[in-house]
């Protein structure tokens, strides 16, 4: 019987770019094939099976169809453009992985990376040569160099290609009898290595040929029709239908999936039995970690799990197949499982990167152990804050409770080893921790006048100092100040100020009430701010704010502040207006109060512009009333007139 060899005559390039490659790798085991290089899906199809010219896909095949387009290819194609591919429509690629014992395709990994990239659902295939070795040594090869299979959705399912022999007697020089047995030997294990039967690619003539049209292969293995004709659906004994057809070569091999976009990504993902199946053979099956299964599959929470001696793998249909086990799989059930808060996990359990703790990850949070601290779950968006920060090897470390819910029924947080994150759903979720987290603490937590954090711990722009915000202030701490909380009308204008790169530096206190309960404050390195529910708020700072202490502060006759401390016209000195009179400082005259009459008299007189300058002193009694001295004369006030005079020196 004749067979097709194609030449680099009869591909044309669907976007491809590149020259063909060169031969693939050989292995140092069993006889390499002569020429792997021409030998790939179809192509030793005989001629009365293979097609006149190009054609176009069937009908009805397209995204959201009775069919989805598809292509395969060898490194005979040379370099693929994967994302033209994917423009073009088709949605998924099998690539050829091995042949015989000995070859690997040299762009194998190359295609089967950039299809994905690409968006597609992506396979391997291997090239059957059945007369070089056991059907299990060539299983073996072909899932040591790529036939995997992983329930992702994305991963297609191995596929056999065995047809006619490139290099001699059709069937390879077996009886059908030997020839379903190297078949079964072929897919007996691969459903060991990778948890479910490959695809059987194929013709009906060879098949009937070569097998005897055996029946006993369609149970578990789908079967992909090479035929380039209309009518795909005379089909080996033994199957219904047909999975994928071949059904053309040129201009490059076109394939379709018979069924939907949503049916492939199903067959990609597997059932729950192959995909559970699959990972306990990953994770080395019975001689593995998880042991041998205890007990069989059971339903529940929408997926399905399946006991080991060690552990438990679970899947659902959006996670995956994963495997959870000792005091994790303990705290796990405790939280009730795929059915509680944490969803299907979504990976293995695995080392932390510090080496300390074990993890698993789940679909709606995590599990973190350690020898010291026990199982703490940790979820959502406190996860994604932790996360984010760095996990374990952050300065919160390790987390000591789970997932908790605050006294006020808003929140939810998780305490570290060093710190905690708070979350609501108005403020996200926030880290807070040291001494900071201290300062909160002795304030009731959210409890408090500054309810719940809005921001992660931060360094302030100087570098020198720490703060969080909160919902209604801030705490700032630095080596030398502590920390301290500021908030309201205070912290307001301490941030019109500048923050800390103002004047008056860090806060040194909490905000406070003043002894006669009238007004609230706050100190800071330079100075003061002052609020009262008529004034509004101040700041005072320097050599006034001395004057003012030295006076008694709003004890005084003064009372409290009611301008910041501000620059005069002239630029030479500055002032603070209070209740009951003001401070004028100037760098040659020192601070001195002024206030009543005398205060009037020199306003009056257009303040430091007049002759008098700026006072030199404050305000002291004399017989029969009170003066005040200023840099160019005095003013005078008359305790029986009730009249302020001013004189030149």
């Amino acid at each position: 019987m004749a067979v097709r060899r194609r030449t680099a005559g009869a591909i044309v390039a669907l976007c491809v770019a590149g020259s063909l490659a060169p031969q693939g790798e050989a292995s140092a085991a069993g006889a390499p094939p002569r020429n792997p290089d021409a030998d790939f899906m179809g192509s030793s199809l005989p001629a009365d099976e293979r097609p006149g010219a190009a054609k176009a896909a069937p009908a009805g095949v397209g995204v959201n169809a009775v069919g989805v387009q598809g292509i395969d290819v060898s490194h005979w194609q040379g370099t693929m453009d994967w994302n033209a591919v994917a423009a073009n429509g088709t949605r998924f690629a099998y690539l050829k992985a091995t042949e015989g014992v000995t070859f690997v395709d040299q762009r194998f990994a190359t295609n089967y990376a950039g299809s994905y990239d690409a968006g597609l659902l992506r396979g391997a295939y291997h090239f059957a040569l059945p007369d070089v070795s056991s059907g299990a040594a060539q299983a073996n090869y072909f899932v040591d160099h790529g036939g995997t299979w992983t329930p992702d959705g994305r991963t297609l399912p191995p596929v056999l290609d065995i047809e006619y022999n490139p290099y001699g007697d059709t069937c390879f020089g077996f009886t059908q009898q030997q020839m379903v047995a190297w078949v079964a030997d072929f897919v007996t294990t691969m459903r060991t290595r990778i948890g479910r039967a490959p695809m059987i690619y194929t013709t009906r003539n060879w098949w009937n040929l070569c097998t005897g049209n055996n029946p006993g292969f369609g149970l578990n293995s789908p079967l992909w029709i090479a035929g380039y004709h209309d009518d795909p659906s005379k089909l080996p004994f033994g199957w219904g239908a047909y999975t994928m057809w071949q059904y053309a070569s040129s201009p490059i091999d076109q394939d379709v999936f018979n069924g939907t976009i949503d049916e492939l990504r199903a067959l990609a993902t597997g059932s729950p039995d192959e995909a559970i199946t699959a990972h306990h053979n990953r994770l080395g099956g019975a001689a593995g970690w998880l042991g041998a299964p205890v007990g069989s599959r059971s339903e529940l929470a929408g997926g399905f799990a399946q006991d080991y001696a060690n552990g438990t793998v679970y899947y659902s249909s959006g996670s995956g197949a994963w495997a959870v086990n000792g005091l994790i799989r303990t705290g796990y059930r405790q939280r009730g499982g795929p059915g509680g808060p944490l969803g299907f996990p979504g990976t293995d359990e695995g080392p932390t990167a510090d080496g300390v703790g074990r993890f698993n990850h789940f679909q709606n949070g995590s599990i973190y152990w350690t020898p010291d601290l026990g199982a703490h779950d940790i979820r959502s968006a406190i996860r994604a804050t932790w996360a984010a920060l760095g996990w374990e090897r952050t300065e919160l470390g390790y987390p000591i409770t789970d997932d908790l819910t605050a006294p006020d029924g808003v929140a939810h947080y998780n305490h570290f080893q060093r710190g905690s994150i708070y979350w609501t759903p108005s403020t996200g979720a926030n880290e807070i921790r040291g001494f900071i987290k201290a300062k909160w603490a002795s304030m009731d937590f959210e409890r408090s006048v500054l309810r719940y954090p809005i921001t992660n711990e931060l360094g302030t722009p100087d570098g020198i100092g720490r703060y969080n915000h909160f919902q209604e202030g801030s705490i700032y701490w630095t080596p030398s100040t502590g920390a301290h909380e500021i908030h309201g009308y205070i912290r307001a204008l301490w941030q019109s100020l500048g923050w800390e790169r103002s004047v008056l530096g860090y806060p040194t206190t909490d905000e406070t009430a003043t002894p006669d309960r009238a007004a609230r404050y706050s100190h800071f390195e330079g100075g003061s701010i002052y609020w009262t529910p008529d004034l509004g708020a101040h700041e005072i700072h320097g050599a006034i704010k001395t004057k003012w202490g030295s006076l008694d502060w709003e004890r005084s006759f003064l009372g409290y502040p009611t301008t910041n401390e501000t620059a005069t016209p002239d630029g030479v000195g500055r002032y603070n207006h209070f209740q009951g009179g003001s401070i004028y400082w100037t760098a040659a005259t020192g601070a001195h109060e002024i206030h009543g009459a005398i205060k009037a008299k020199w306003g009056s007189l257009d303040w430091e512009r007049s002759f008098l300058g700026y006072p030199t002193s404050d305000e002291f009694a004399i017989p029969g009333g009170a003066r005040s001295n200023f840099q160019g004369g005095y003013i005078t006030w008359s305790a029986a007139t009730g009249v302020a005079t001013a004189f030149r020196y």
